[in-house]
């Protein structure tokens, strides 16, 4: 078995990146035969989903991607993209759409904190190729919908927590370069405190969430094993007032904090044997495994007695062809999103329209997927936001 890896429109950096394989003719195709790749259907389209105790609702009929949920007074606030146009940073209340920018943008985080609405995302200065709009992209500060550019240099931004008056950001600063390596090895991952940013770990860190309980900033991330290559082998890792902590010490990533009641937990992967990646709940630094099948762990919240986690499960299948007398193996994914009460799994809802599309005609079936992406406890109510393709 191989690491798991997943083929579908994607959004990367807050941009949209289309992968397409197609064998043969367009306007003749081949006839799919057990030794030859099936052929590629109309990929689905990814749309913003809520759901609300496990009933899904889409949010827009576009293609589109929800990031994070809060509740505040009664109403529901959603924040993502709709791939439009190069992509805009939206704000759905209670359902109702509202572009934060007239440019290409994207929105990662919301938080709520004293009838202040703070949202993180980038928007670019350009329009234009891809390319010119990721070179352009600023990572920015929405409070109250006015935006606040955070650096004047390519950057993004994708976590946001406030406390007291102070607000603490993630996200990513790029130095520049001519070359895509030189551009890769200017990038620093960067918390700004109240507009100020600093460095946190090089290059090869990614941080992906930040909290803050007691006068003490949580951060969790991922850090590369010692000589690992860029994005190769990274570590689990959670910063405590910036003194770093690897949680784990084989190929891992952490990509949700939350504190609460003096414990920390932590949720994102581990890889087992054969390379296929767990989800993974950490409580001060001791790891539950939450599902035995490929998986991963992207938000956590943690309400009363209850633990509540979000991400999805794979439960794909392999598909072996032949290629110009090569036998090509692929992993076929198969995501589901999920929610972990206290690590008892439970299956968000499928939309009935989403019922066993196929992405592939030939021998393997492959449904529309679903995946959630963060999770709100308010009341008795259990809010999820992620992406429904279909």
């Amino acid at each position: 078995m191989k690491r798991v890896w997943k083929l579908h429109v994607a959004a990367v950096g807050g941009f949209v990146v289309f992968v397409v394989l197609a064998l043969g003719s367009a306007a003749t195709p081949p006839t799919p035969s057990p030794t030859s790749r099936p052929l590629t259907s109309a990929e689905p389209v990814e749309r913003a989903a809520l759901w609300v105790n496990g009933e899904p609702q889409i949010l827009s009929d576009m293609p589109s991607s929800a990031n994070s949920v809060v509740v505040s007074d009664g109403d529901v606030y959603v924040v993502g993209t709709v791939w439009a146009e190069g992509g805009r940073a939206t704000l759905w209340v209670n359902g109702e759409p509202q572009a934060l920018s007239n440019m290409p943008s994207s929105a990662s985080d919301i938080h709520i904190s004293n009838s202040y609405v703070y949202i993180v995302g980038a928007v670019s200065e350009r329009d234009g190729t891809v390319s010119e709009r990721a070179r352009s992209r600023r990572a920015t500060l929405w409070v109250n919908d006015a935006p606040q550019t955070l650096s004047n240099m390519e950057s993004t931004a994708n976590s946001v927590f406030v406390y007291g008056s102070d607000v603490f950001v993630l996200g990513s600063v790029w130095g520049g370069g001519a070359t895509t390596t030189e551009r890769m090895r200017s990038r620093r991952a960067t918390l700004w405190v109240n507009g100020m940013p600093q460095a946190l770990g090089n290059y090869r860190t990614f941080l992906h969430s930040v909290s803050v309980s007691g006068g003490n900033v949580y951060v969790a991330g991922s850090t590369p094993a010692p000589a690992a290559p860029l994005g190769r082998d990274m570590r689990a890792t959670l910063w405590v007032n910036g003194v770093q902590r690897t949680l784990s010490n084989i190929s891992s990533s952490a990509r949700s904090v939350f504190v609460y009641g003096g414990d920390v937990f932590v949720t994102g992967g581990v890889d087992g044997q054969e390379w296929t990646r767990h989800a993974t709940l950490w409580v001060n630094g001791v790891p539950q495994t939450l599902s035995n099948t490929p998986s991963d762990a992207n938000s956590v919240f943690v309400s009363g007695n209850s633990v509540y986690v979000v991400g999805y499960t794979d439960s794909g299948q392999y598909e072996v062809w032949h290629y110009r007398g090569e036998r090509i193996r692929d992993w076929v994914p198969d995501y589901r999103a999920m929610l972990w009460v206290n690590g008892t799994p439970q299956v968000l809802n499928d939309p009935e329209s989403l019922t066993r599309r196929p992405v592939y005609q030939g021998s393997i079936i492959v449904p529309g997927e679903t995946e959630a992406s963060s999770v709100f406890v308010y009341g008795d109510d259990i809010f999820v936001t992620g992406r429904i393709s279909r």
